[in-house]
């Protein structure tokens, strides 16, 4: 999966209310990117 889908489908994962850890499961990204992504959402 390309890099900028997984991040795409994780931050839907995490909008849904997906735990963590079953995010970073389920697309194989790091903490690293997790964290930017939350970040991310909180600005909006």
């Amino acid at each position: 999966m390309e890099s900028t889908r997984k991040m795409e489908y994780a931050k839907e994962l995490i909008k849904a209310g997906l735990k963590r850890e079953l995010i970073l499961k389920i697309t194989s990204i790091t903490e690293h990117e997790y964290s930017l992504i939350q970040r991310q959402l909180a600005l909006v």
